[in-house]
This record gives structure tokens, sequence and C-alpha cells, in this order.
């Protein structure tokens, strides 16, 4: 017989095990209620009052929380029937059982702490239970007599989880309970008593018996529900002393509320602290800095009032999919449609509008320029941004209008900025119309000291873009306006989306410029990127500078249109512009022979080892180096061309297998190796 309330079994439980765990709970008096599931993807709406939370943040709250207004339910007992539709609508989900009704909970999150209780810190109690990260859960009665226990939050990771709060409890994923069977439990009622001594045990062991410090009330850890208020208000007055803009004060508060147990509704933590801070600024002027002052008339207020407004409307999501599983759709929840619906086929590229090359950059593109430092980046965001203004030209390619650019950038003083922008003017010194429309087109800081992850920085940026309007916003380069952890990705990604978020505010293009960090010479990939492979993930169309000076390789990477051509180019401080080499693959043809061609085939094919399998690229790479050793053109079309030739004239020597889904491989005839492939 499974002991009282146990969930310590080897491996998973079935579905079967599962409900009846939770039926056994709900016998027992217990208020169950289903939560989020760590395996399913987060819901939007849940994904929409947490916006700037990392993907596995989001996750982590998403599994402990409640899927229904959970506070019914500290009333009302769910019937069986509900919990048994609970389970078959969300076979996935985590379990929340509701404390101070018919029990109250210990809990401990600190190794310190859980060595404490077993040491017989307080009462002992044979109902216990472990959590995934190692914690423990222990479990008391709550007699007729006994005072109300309240939710009560430690410093030490020791908790008191009463009335007002939940728990997470097997089945969910990573808990186990287990019952001591040698007291003889068979009830709740059986459990010992959580008195006022063991309590006052655990507020001695988690102030260290020391009285609390101001600084100790200003922790951001959640407090009970009594004086949630009050900790907000103490929280918020330190936020803003230490320099947070409102946007941030807004998601620290939502994110503290998260933690508290319950949590206070969604819309009464953001009015209170839109009440906090104005009452804060009329108080302490003197704490309030300029990001907290523009809030009130910001852009950001107007976003912050009609994300109220939506929330004020929304409904609870369990009655939201049920109602629409009532009805018939007439569509999917993405509202896609066959290709030959009548929305494609009135579809046209009309309304977005192509400012330069053949839609490389368009209107609301994401542009990355990247290269190793000292490249000349700079000077061809100013030799671009020169074309740009005037609407002529940049690097063979035109523009289809003059453009309105503001150029944010971080690392050149503005007395030598004056220098290089008359440098990138200069081949209009004859034609002072056309070089004066330039200049008015033309928006540029100084050396900035800005960070896009404080909400007043990027709050001066949004003004600054409102008050311009500019059609193009580059930034030069994008880690001087940041100061995150360059290598964390998820920190990369919240940078990105304040990038965007200024996209779609102001319908503005935007080019970032950026370092690469470790690379070969002759690397045309944009995951080189210095900080991670977001940045590769992120852009439309991605423009890469490599080699050395005075010749940088110019690479070109689009999703939405065709690339311009590969080519050569070195900048001239004499007029200010990149001049293509003469000399680039697009405008000469190959001068190679027949028997020259076939000569380079065999210095390739004399290099293959014949124990040695290559895929495209390591072949270009081996037919560079063997036509280098050789003495012939090693560069990397001419290795391209080198290949072709194998093929050509080598086919019976170097086999090729391909496979859909799979590597395209090169090797020689001779190969009697186990392919890679098998």
């Amino acid at each position: 017989m499974m002991p009282f309330l146990s969930s310590d079994t080897e491996g998973p439980m079935s579905p079967e095990a599962k409900e009846e765990l939770l039926h056994t709970m709900w016998e027992h008096g217990m208020h169950i209620i289903p939560c989020g599931s760590p395996s399913e993807v987060v819901p939007q709406y849940f994904r929409q009052r947490h916006p700037f939370d990392a993907e596995e943040d989001l996750k982590a709250k998403w599994a402990k929380t409640p899927r229904v207004k959970w506070q019914h339910y500290q009333k009302i007992q769910p019937s069986q029937d509900e919990i048994t539709q609970w389970h078959a609508q969300y076979p996935g989900a985590n379990w929340a059982a509701i404390t101070g009704i018919s029990f109250a909970v210990v809990d401990a999150d600190s190794d310190d702490a859980v060595n404490w209780i077993d040491a017989g810190g307080i009462t002992r109690t044979p109902l216990t239970q472990t959590s995934p990260k190692g914690g423990k859960h222990y479990f008391y009665s709550i007699g007729g007599a006994n005072p109300l226990i309240r939710n009560s939050v430690g410093q030490n990771k020791l908790d008191v989880r009463g009335d007002g709060g939940y728990i997470m409890v097997a089945p969910s994923v990573g808990y186990h309970m287990k019952c001591d069977q040698a007291y003889g439990v068979s009830s709740i009622d059986d459990l010992p008593l959580l008195g006022e001594a063991d309590i006052q045990q655990v507020h001695v062991f988690n102030t260290g018996n020391k009285v609390e410090s101001i600084r100790d009330k200003l922790t951001e850890e959640p407090k009970e529900q009594g004086s949630r208020n009050d900790t907000l208000a103490r929280l918020v007055g330190k936020w803003i002393k230490e320099g947070w803009g409102m946007r941030e004060v807004l998601i620290k508060a939502q994110d503290w509320n998260q933690s508290c147990v319950p949590p206070m509704d969604l819309i009464e933590v953001t009015r209170t602290t839109i009440s906090i801070v104005n009452g804060h600024i009329k108080r302490h002027p003197d704490d309030v800095n300029a990001g907290i002052i523009a809030w009130q008339t910001s852009t950001w207020q107007t976003e912050i009032n009609e994300d109220l407004k939506q929330l004020q409307s929304q409904e609870d999501p369990l009655d939201e999919l049920k109602r629409e599983g009532d009805k018939e759709q007439d569509q999917g929840p993405l509202g896609l449609q066959p290709f030959n619906a009548e929305q494609w086929s009135a579809m046209t590229d009309d309304g977005i509008e192509q400012f330069w090359g053949d839609a490389f950059i368009f209107q609301k593109s994401r542009v990355l320029l990247l290269g190793k430092p000292k490249i000349g980046k700079s000077n061809w965001l100013g030799a671009f941004a020169a074309g740009a203004t005037t609407g002529t030209d940049f690097m063979d390619c035109e523009f289809s209008r003059p453009l309105k650019v503001m150029w944010f950038q971080a690392e050149i003083i503005a007395e030598f900025l004056k220098r290089r922008i008359d440098t990138y003017y200069r081949r209009f010194e004859f034609d002072q119309e056309l070089m004066s429309m330039g200049h008015s087109n033309l928006i540029i800081s100084g050396r900035l000291r800005k960070n896009l992850m404080r909400d007043q920085d990027i709050e001066q940026f949004s003004q600054e873009i409102a008050f311009h309007k500019p059609d193009l916003v580059m930034i030069d380069p994008i880690i001087n306006f940041f100061d995150g952890e360059e290598n964390s990705n998820t920190e990369i990604r919240k940078l990105l989306d304040r990038v965007d978020m200024l996209i779609e505010m102001h319908g503005i293009s935007v080019i970032i410029a950026h370092h690469t960090g470790k690379e070969r010479a002759d690397d045309k990939s944009f995951m080189s990127a210095r900080g991670g492979s977001v940045f590769a993930g992120w852009f439309d169309s991605g423009v890469k500078l490599s080699g050395d000076k005075p010749d940088v390789s110019v690479f070109y990477e689009a999703r939405n249109a065709r690339e311009p051509k590969e080519h050569l180019a070195s900048f001239d401080f004499d007029d200010g512009m990149w001049k293509v080499n003469e000399f680039t693959p697009r405008n000469v043809k190959s001068p190679v022979s027949e028997e020259d061609e076939v000569k380079i085939a065999g210095v390739v094919v004399d290099a293959m080892s014949s124990t040695k399998f290559y895929m495209r690229k390591e072949l270009e790479m081996l037919a560079r180096e063997a036509l280098s050793a050789a003495g012939m053109n090693s560069g990397e079309r001419a290795a391209m061309k080198a290949v072709s030739y194998v093929q050509k004239y080598k086919g019976a020597v170097v086999k090729t297998h391909a496979k859909p889904g799979m590597a395209v491989w090169h090797y020689l005839e001779s190969n009697e190796m186990t392919k890679p492939w098998e």
C-alpha cells in the first residue's frame, strides 16, 4: 500500500498514477490547482507580461504560474470533476497546493536551512517533499486554536508558506513527496502543528537573532501580504536613487511581484508603482534624474497606458480558450492562408520603400556591418552616409532618393569627426548645393557615452529620432552603447530587442557596426561576430569587411534580396570615396586557357589525400593551398574555379556524394576507407 501522500516512486509517474495522487490529495482536503508546464511553449499572453525576461527565466516562471484564477479556490475546494478535467486538458502540467487552509509549509531552499531543520531546529514532521533544485518542504497541520499563519520570506532561504500562498507539489516535474511510515500518519490532521515557537525559531534562524538594518529592509525579496505595498514603496525609492528610468522601475516592480506569494494583481502593481514614483518626485526632487522626469511626458507613458487598457480588458485565458473552442474556427490563430488566397494575390512590395541596392537596404530593415577593429567600418559608414544624404551613389549602387541619416557614434571626438565629415563630402565640393543638402540631411553625434539598456538613455535616443525623423539610423559601434556581458546570448538578445523597439516605433532602418572575434582571413561567415551567434540571426542584410588594408574584401549577405557582388575596395582619403578594385571577379572574365585548366585540376588532385573526404569548403581551401604552392593564383575565386576544373577534367578520379539533407562530400576514387555518410 502506498504510504500517505507518497510520490517517491522509481522513474516518472504514469498519467494514471498522477491522477490517482491528485484525487488522494483532494480526499485529504488539499486545494490543488494546475500550473504551467516546463515542457510546453510559453503562452503569448504570459510572454507579453514579461517582455524583457530571458527565455530560460520565462519558462521557469511559467512552470510555477497557476493556469486558473486561484484566489477563488482559497475559499472553495475544486471539485473532483474539475481536477479530472484539468488533468485531461493539461497532461504535462505542474500542480500547486494552496497553503494556510488545512496545512502550512516551511520551505527550505538552502543547504544550511535543510540541515538546520533536519537537526531539530523546529518540530519534526513525517511529511516532506524534495524540490528539483535540492530544496525541501516540511508539511504541518493547522489546528483550530492555532493562530493565523501568514506567508513570510527569510533572508537565509527559509520561508513559511501559510495564508494566501501556495507551493508546487508532486506530481509536478522534479517534486517528490515522502511520508515516514513510522509515525502512522493517515491524514493531514495527524501531522504536527506548526506552533508559535517554531515560527519564532524560523525568524531567529533567518535574522541570526539580530535586529534588521535599513539595508535589510531594502531587500528585493518579497514580503508577506500585509506589508507588500510598504516594501514596494521602499524599493521604488531605492531604484530611483540608483538612477533607474521609469520603464525599468516598472519592470523591476513586476519581477519582484512575481516572487511574492501570492503575487499582487498586475494592474495594481503598475498603478501602485506609478503613484509611488509621482509621490517620490514631489517629496524628494533631489533624487530624481532626467530619465524619471522625462518619463512623465514620454512615448513610454503612452505605451504604458495602452498596456493598462489591454490588461484591463483581458479576460482569463482559460475562459477565452473555452469560448473559442465552442465555436467553429474560420482560420487558425496566426491567420495563415493558402498562397493562392486573395490576401496573397493582392500583395505587392510597393508599400516597402527601397533605399540602396536591389532591396538590399530598405525601409525598416536591420543591417549588420561587421569587421575587425580598424579595418574601416566608420569610413564605410561615413562614405555611405555621404552618398545616402545626397541621393547619389555608393560602391556602384544607387540610392533611391536623398535620405536623412542619423549617426550615433562613440569612438571619434567631435573635432576629429569634423575632419572626417569634410573628407566624406569632398567629392561634392564643386556642387555646393548638393553638399549643402547632404550636410542638412546628416545628424551626427560626438563621442557619446550612453547605454541602450538604461531607460533614460534609450528614451533620449527615441526622443532625438522622433524630433529629427531620419530615414536611417547608424549605431557605431553597437557594443559601446552596451554595458552587459558581450558573450552572453541572452543579454545581447535583450540589446537587439531594444534596437528592434526603436525600429518599430519610428519606422526607421538601422545599421549597427560591430567587431568580429577570432576568424580566418577568408572567413565570410557572420557567425564570427564578437559576442555570439545572436547577431548573425538578427540582420536582414549584412556587410562584412575582411582582409587587410588598403584592399579590403567586401562581402554581402541578404535574406530578402539579391546581394551586391562581392568585391575588393579601398578607401581613398584624398576624395573620401571607397573605390572598387577594377580587377573584381564581376568585371573580369577568366583568362585561363583550357590547357591551364587541366594543369590546375591536376595540381589539386595531386594534393588530395587518398585517406580523406572533403566537403566543398574544405576542398576549396585545399585548392587554394595547392595553387599557392604551385606558384599559381591562389585567390578565393581561383580556388572555386579549381574545384570546377577538377570536376570537369578529373571526374573519373574525384567523385561526389550528395544526399538530400546531408553534406556534399568529394573524394578520390581510390579511397577505400569507411565513408563518413555510412
